[in-house]
């Protein structure tokens, strides 16, 4: 039964709140900071955006997957979005980071390797996820709300 109309409060402007844009170096501090995030992808011509566990190694973003649309794509070379982003509805602030890039698919067995030495394990672990995906960062940006 969805929540009657007096259960749902409005959430008014704070005008003391202001919206920052973030420098790279914060950016790139942020993305290593937290394990999930979000790719935005485009899937029989539809966007998708699905959450994942990541990580992010040598100034790329880094996860596992199974065979389905997200290694589709990365398999085309996709040009991605990856983004993640933290709120504290306290004091309503926030920030979000927002990657855009190719993705691929890892295939090089070193790199396959070095990959495997990292310690990102899958969070959903129903099935054992085997394919590497990497996003080569073209662009990084990142907001602030404050």
């Amino acid at each position: 039964m969805p929540p009657s109309n007096e259960a749902i409060e409005p959430s008014a402007i704070d005008p003391n709140n202001e919206m920052g844009v973030l420098d790279r170096p914060t950016c790139l501090e942020l993305l290593a900071s937290t394990p999930i995030g979000r790719i935005a992808y485009t899937t029989d011509q539809h966007p998708m955006v699905v959450p994942v566990n990541f990580a992010w190694h040598e100034d790329t973003i880094v996860f596992r997957t199974l065979e389905g649309k997200k290694l589709d794509a990365a398999a085309e070379g996709q040009r991605v979005c990856f983004e993640i982003d933290h709120w504290n509805p306290e004091d309503r602030s926030g920030w979000s980071v927002a990657v855009i890039g190719p993705a691929r698919e890892v295939t090089n067995f070193a790199e396959r390797e070095q990959l495997e030495n990292i310690g990102l394990v899958p969070w959903a672990k129903d099935k054992w996820r085997p394919a590497w995906i990497r996003i080569q960062p073209q662009d990084i940006t990142g907001r602030m709300l404050r």
